[in-house]
């Protein structure tokens, strides 16, 4: 069900991206940039301020979003164990917080700065890697409140305020997936 939360989301965003001129830019309003690459062939290329997430958000509510909350009632986690368990990831401050060695593939995920870290390799391919970057206080405001609920509009609003960077980075062969904001 998450996945179709977030599938609607980046729907209402390439459907408003049809009708946004791409040289309307505001120089001090952040914008998320999603492409998809089959080797040097652009599939997708989204450029979009990043404040219309905040108007996806308000367009995509049904019964597991609410007012920019997305609601987690059937997850073997609830939420508020995930804000406990983010309470002390947070407080340990950098570190190495998982790493999976198998034959075929290495997962880490670590803190660094202010930054959480989700790195997967395939030892066979080198071209096959997942290089993701959560911005600490963007996790901080997801998980804010109280009940089963995450904060997604808190969550974007955050990512508004930062300066820029890459968070998502996935390589499988000729095929790229890369979201940004500057």
């Amino acid at each position: 069900m998450i996945k179709r939360v977030f599938f609607f989301t980046f729907l209402m965003l390439f459907t408003a991206a049809g009708f946004l001129p791409p040289t309307v830019r505001a120089d001090d309003t952040p914008w998320i940039h999603i492409e998809v690459m089959d080797g040097d062939d652009a599939l997708v290329r989204v450029n979009l301020p990043l404040s219309l997430v905040d108007v996806a958000l308000e367009v995509a509510e049904d019964e597991m979003l609410y007012e920019g909350n997305l609601e987690l009632d059937n997850c073997d986690v609830s939420v508020a164990d995930l804000r406990r368990m983010w309470k002390e990831l947070r407080d340990a401050g950098d570190a190495e917080f998982l790493t999976v060695e198998e034959d075929d593939e290495i997962v880490r995920i670590f803190r660094k700065d202010d930054f959480i870290y989700v790195e997967v390799d395939d030892r066979h391919q080198d071209d096959e890697k997942v290089r993701m970057e959560i911005p600490v206080q963007v996790i901080d405001v997801l998980l804010e409140g109280e009940g089963e609920t995450l904060n997604l509009r808190a969550a974007f609003a955050e990512l508004q305020k930062l300066t820029g960077g890459q968070i998502i980075s996935i390589r499988d062969g000729s095929e790229s997936v890369r979201i940004w904001i500057e």
